[in-house]
């Protein structure tokens, strides 16, 4: 942290931070403290001090600025005075400069308050006592002891990174710098020096020329070949060659925990606007999609955006950050049969289209597969982007990097063998120094190492050389360095310190550990695991001398790994990780035994850390911990315990409450290797039912219908052997569900009607209440309007209290809500109290749900204005989980069209029409306000076949009618349609088998029914 007075210091302070800054480290200083809304001057000040690292005190002949507060400052200190105490008391590395008596300095800037004078001198005292301190008589002579010093002072960091940790931020912290200064989120850390590519340097140069025309360039390459180095020394060290006009420089990483699409908007934003960045969060993807555009179309802004292969399919798995290029290349766990290159959620392809328009800003892509939207159909990058292949580096880069780390020998051979090895691969030449570094006959010689190394990989391709060098690389660990490296590679982001010591290698952890308690896994790893209770497990450790010991061996472990470029620190963000690569190569080659000893001291760190309970969670930071247990216990093979935590209600959460059921299906995938059809692996019992259902139902809301009926059909099958008439009635109603998606409207009725009889045998008052509900919905879409009533009067007496993973708060009111539409009597009071109910339940599936029949209450009133807002805000939800909404989307452009804000309706129909799916109902209407009768009698033909589905009574009935509507506007006569026939309408899984069981189960309890009236 700069700490000064500062109107008479204003060029010592520039000077200082630039120093800072020259040595790749971040100023905390007012200059880059944006205005707050919230605290004060004390408050302020104290928080940098406690965000540093460091410290730095510059001490003037003026005392400073002092605040009054009783409580805070009872003995009149200077703001700089606090804050030198502040960092004497959290113990941080401190840097003095004190201004001599021979300094030039205005009359105005020397202190005449008797008082202040006597302040000032004890602080000249006291911050000199004890320490060496840096006294300057000029600013010159001030700019170079600053540079001198700060330049130590990096060094001295570096050297013990574990001595310089401070807490994290905190949340209501904005550490974001203004525009223009370059502000990165966060700070790339190398892993060896950057040396060459000027042919690529060069290329990004011409890019970024505001001559060139394509706004967008993405740099493709397999993992470890120098991406984001390359685009963050540009970024840093070049980018304001080519132009001087950048109003801002963003860089942002995917490779951290949290990084997805709509963060990246958010942080952008507050950075271009300077905004703090809670002015932001409630903002939805797409209105944060718009503001962005509008301000990268308005001033030339430079994006990176590092990683992002991690908001794509291929990577949306248990196990993303562990992920090889093998894999990548050739993903096996695909949402719903999607483009492995498509993003996760369907808005972020949006926002990646959009972006090769945001001329005159240029955005900057690092990415180990090419997103599929930023390419058309032949693999051509789309208009206003271009794309480049990164590959290794030129033979004479290869030997620099290699001899910047210490190497020696034959340049010849250093050359040949790093080109026919490992293809110049800038990853691979950190780790093999590390290798030849190490050996002992004669270190750092490269020629005597390679005459007695037994790596040849000239036969192999570029990643089998590359991983076969890193196997060599951590085979050659100690012990204790290899332990650490696996250990840490189990986990798929960065950790702070605190994580870091508690997963240190060198801790005995045999004398600490109690027995398991009984009981189930989740109750055990939330347990407590130190025997000793009088004092505080972090206070008693520190007192230990054997812990002091293990600290010391951590420093010793954690710079071995870092020489050997298998380990990485942030010094910014007091941060250690590991490159993408290096994580998949250590994770991959772990023994099951060390798999399961180190993925345990992760578990149990996680498992002690507090979180709220998953049926309150509003966001992914909610459940992180849960799901880190989760996908560690997976990679332990530990499926019966991973399966134990999502059964926490954390699964339910997922689903319900964030509406994130992609990211079930993703811990899901690993516990059905052999299809969604075969049973989990490993899961036992009640858990391995639990699971089964989670997965049917985030398949069923991700839109992947017939791997849920795959699910049931098995699942059925199995529930009728064991006459569980219960669990047979709540899988009959997860079909209906299904059925009703696919329009197989008289197999879903059936299988509804069928599911209440078996609710009735069982007597289950939650089965029954489920089982009415879907019947219910049933009814009303087929406009049997009193027969819904009658359904609706049982089963709203029949209460709300259910079980969380069966019945979603406000769900009940929402179909009533849609009820009352299609009858005609909605109204706004039905419909709040709908929403309210769902809103405090925390279920964003009703919510949504709430939201399109509202949007479409509004259109039957014309009100074109709340419609749109209905329909835009569910569009938003929707698409930030991956999920579209044709028809959401189509009435959407209706209002629209009525607002006079859509400028060519032919185009948007067009848009809309051009899919495997879409929804002529809106079209039609569409198409006859615009005028365009031809295309509106072909849709409203369409529509009404659509709401015909399977013919009367199986019919879409509110659409039906509103299509038969439109039909007679047009003055076209309805297309002549057969009723249903029960001949042609299939059966669906099982039916027959389910008949026959219901018919055995009544005639049963008939009979036992029969014999205790006789008895």
């Amino acid at each position: 942290m700069v700490s000064s007075t500062f109107t008479d210091l204003k060029e010592h302070r520039a000077a200082l931070i630039k120093a800072i800054e020259g040595q790749a480290l971040k100023a905390v200083a007012m200059e880059n403290d944006a205005a707050k809304p919230w605290g004060d001057l004390i408050e302020s000040s104290l928080k940098m001090v406690r965000d540093a690292v460091a410290y730095v005190g510059v001490i003037s002949h003026k005392y400073g600025q002092t605040e009054v507060d009783s409580q805070r400052n009872p003995a009149g200190l200077s703001l700089t005075e606090m804050e030198f105490r502040e960092a004497q008391r959290l113990g941080r590395l401190t840097l003095i400069f004190v201004m001599g008596d021979d300094h030039p300095i205005s009359k105005r800037h020397v202190e005449t308050d008797p008082v202040k004078i006597k302040k000032l001198e004890a602080f000249r005292e006291l911050a000199k006592k004890g320490r060496i301190y840096a006294e300057f008589n000029s600013l010159d002579d001030f700019r170079a002891k600053a540079i001198q010093s700060v330049a130590e002072l990096r060094r001295v960091i570096e050297a013990n990174p574990l001595l310089a940790k401070a807490p994290e931020p905190d949340s209501t912290d904005d550490p974001i710098p203004k525009a223009p200064a370059f502000y990165a989120e966060p700070r790339y850390i190398g892993s060896h020096q950057f040396i060459g590519r000027r042919e690529e340097l060069d290329r990004l140069s011409d890019w970024a020329a505001a001559a060139d025309p394509h706004p967008l360039l993405l740099f493709e390459a397999i993992g470890g070949t120098g991406k984001s180095m390359l685009t963050w020394e540009w970024t840093t060290g070049h980018a304001m060659s080519p132009r001087s006009d950048w109003a801002g420089r963003f860089w942002y990483s995917f490779y951290e925990r949290g990084a997805i699409m709509s963060d990246f908007c958010r942080l952008a934003l507050a950075y271009i606007t300077g905004e703090p960045i809670e002015y932001f969060q409630k903002q939805k993807i797409g209105e944060l999609r718009d503001e962005l555009l509008h301000h990268l179309q308005s001033a030339p802004y430079l994006l990176v955006l590092d990683g992002l292969e991690r908001v794509l399919v291929a990577y949306h798995r248990a196990d993303a950050a562990q992920v090889s290029d093998e894999e990548a290349n050739d993903p096996t766990d695909q949402i719903a049969r999607r483009d492995p290159r498509s993003a996760i959620r369907y808005e972020d392809d949006e926002l990646l289209r959009a972006l090769a328009g945001a001329a005159p800003s240029k955005i900057l892509i690092t990415s180990r597969l090419a997103p599929r939207v930023l390419l058309n159909q032949v693999g051509q990058p789309i208009p206003g982007a271009l794309r480049f292949t990164l590959q290794g580096l030129r033979p004479v880069d290869a030997e620099a990097l290699l001899r910047s780390c210490g190497i020696r020998g034959d340049s010849q051979a250093i050359q040949t063998y790093l080109k026919t090895n490992c293809d110049c691969h800038p990853l691979v030449i950190g780790v093999l120094s590390g290798l030849i570094n190490d050996y002992l006959p004669d270190r750092g010689n490269f020629d005597a190492w390679a005459a007695a190394s037994q790596l040849r990989l000239d036969h192999l391709d570029l990643v089998q050389k590359r991983n076969h060098i890193l196997h060599a690389s951590v085979d050659a660990l100690s012990a204790k360095s290899r332990e650490l490296l696996s250990t840490l590679a189990l986990l798929s982001e960065s950790v702070d310190y605190a994580t870091l010591a508690a997963l240190n290698p060198h801790v005995d952890r045999a004398a600490r550990v109690p027995e398991p308690e009984k009981g189930g896994f989740w109750n055990r790893v939330r347990s407590v695991f130190w025997t000793r209770n009088e004092a505080p497990p972090n206070q008693e450790m520190e007192q230990d001398s054997d812990h002091a010991k293990a600290r010391a061996n951590l420093v010793a472990t954690v710079g071995d790994l870092e020489r050997r470029g298998l380990l990485q620190y942030d010094p910014s963000a007091r941060r250690y990780d590991l490159h993408p690569v290096v994580r998949s190569v250590a994770s991959g080659r772990l023994a099951i035994e060390e798999r399961d000893c180190f993925g345990q001291r992760v578990v149990d760190h996680f498992s002690k850390q507090s979180h709220p309970a998953y049926s309150d969670a509003e966001t992914m930071a909610d459940v992180f911990a849960g799901v880190s247990i989760v996908r560690v216990l997976i990679k332990m093979d530990r499926y019966q315990q991973a399966c134990e935590v999502l059964k926490t209600d954390l699964g339910v959460a997922l689903i319900f409450n964030l509406d994130a059921a992609s990211e079930v299906v993703a811990l899901c995938r690993p516990f059905f290797p052999g299809g969604w059809a075969a049973p989990p692996r490993d899961v036992t019992g009640t858990f391995a039912d639990h699971l089964t259902s989670l997965a049917m139902v985030s398949l069923l809301t991700s839109g992947a219908n017939s791997d849920s009926e795959s699910i049931i059909k098995v699942q059925l099958e199995r529930v009728l052997k064991s006459k569980d008439w219960k669990a047979v009635s709540s899988w009959l109603i997860s079909l209906a569900v299904a059925l009703e998606s696919e329009s197989a409207l008289s197999m879903a009725a059936r299988s509804s009607m069928t599911s209440l009889g078996f609710a009735l045998l069982s007597g289950d008052a939650e089965s029954i209440f489920l089982a009415r509900m879907i019947r219910f919905r049933h009814l009303f879409n087929e406009g049997n309007w009193q027969a819904a009533q009658e359904e609706w009067d049982q089963l709203d007496r029949l209460g709300r209290n259910w079980h969380r993973a069966a019945y979603r708060p406000g769900e009940a009111e929402e179909r009533f809500a849609e009820f009352c539409l299609l009858r005609g009597m909605l109204t706004e009071s039905i419909l709040e109290n709908a929403e309210q109910t769902a809103r405090k339940g925390r279920s964003k599936l009703t919510i949504n749900r709430l939201l399109k029949t509202r949007g479409l209450w509004h259109v039957e009133r014309g009100a074109w204005r709340l419609a749109a807002s209905a329909f835009d805000e569910l569009l938003r939800n929707q698409r930030s989980v991956g999920r579209d909404d044709i028809i959401a989307e189509s009435w959407l452009s209706l209002a629209r069209f009525h607002l006079g804000e859509l400028k060519d309706a032919r185009l948007e129909m067009e848009r809309l029409s051009s899919g495997k799916q879409w929804f002529p109902q809106a079209l039609a209407e569409l198409a006859l306000a615009s005028g365009d009768t031809s295309k509106a009698r072909t849709c409203a033909d369409a529509a009404y076949r659509w709401a015909w589905a399977e013919g009367e009574p199986h019919v879409r009935r509110w659409e039906l009618q509103r299509a038969s509507g439109l039909i007679a506007k047009l003055g076209m006569e309805p297309p002549k349609l057969p009723p249903y026939d029960p001949s042609k309408g299939g059966k669906y899984p099982l039916e027959d088998e389910v008949n026959a069981a219901l018919a055995e189960a009544r005639a049963e309890k008939k009979a036992q029914s029969a014999n205790s009236a006789q008895a």
